[in-house]
């Protein structure tokens, strides 16, 4: 059950509802977690307008549902989990490259690097040592590419967090075998 109440259309103010005709529009639906954000439209439009400017940047779709996955299963957050297994497998990405990805495996070095950073970042809070830093630099990951990393980290950590407090009832199919269920 959700500890923050979930904000139907029909009782959002009229700039949330705005917000979620928008994220109808792109998705299909408005998901619980939405929901749950539109009790603030400064929290709605902040998650909405850094994982609007992230999903422009040059890192892959599939690349970025894979810090997704990895950062879901990492914080133990079972929504984003089950939404990004989702959005991932209608990104096409094999089962078994979402199940790595939950683990920070790729099959690709140069995403490797992108997922050893991702988890880097989270576990030191951005203290990446010099030596995961160069690691990174030598895979080829660009200046530009370490920036979005870390924007797509943060908007991570913030659904991640967020639906664990909130407790977000869950809209989205269950993903077989997450650490995060039992959490």
């Amino acid at each position: 059950m959700n500890r923050i109440k979930l904000i139907e259309e029909q009782a959002a103010t009229p700039s949330t509802a705005s917000l979620y005709k928008a994220v109808q529009a792109k998705l299909g639906l408005v998901p619980n977690m939405v929901k749950a954000l539109g009790n603030s439209v400064a929290a709605l439009e902040g998650y909405l307008a850094l994982s609007g400017a992230v999903s422009k940047g040059s890192l892959r779709p599939t690349t970025r549902e894979k810090i997704a996955l990895l950062l879901a299963e990492s914080n133990q957050c079972e929504y984003c989990l089950r939404a990004h297994a989702l959005i991932g497998g209608s990104l096409k990405i094999p089962t078994e490259e979402l199940a790595d990805a939950r683990k920070g495996v790729s099959p690709d070095a140069k995403e490797q690097a992108i997922l050893n950073l991702a988890q880097a970042i989270v576990e030191t809070r951005g203290a990446v040592d010099d030596d995961t830093f160069a690691t990174v630099k030598r895979a080829g990951v660009s200046d530009e590419e370490i920036a979005e990393v870390t924007a797509n980290v943060a908007v991570n950590i913030y659904t991640n967090y967020f639906n664990r407090l909130a407790q977000t009832e869950n809209d989205f199919p269950a993903v077989e075998d997450c650490a995060c269920q039992n959490a």
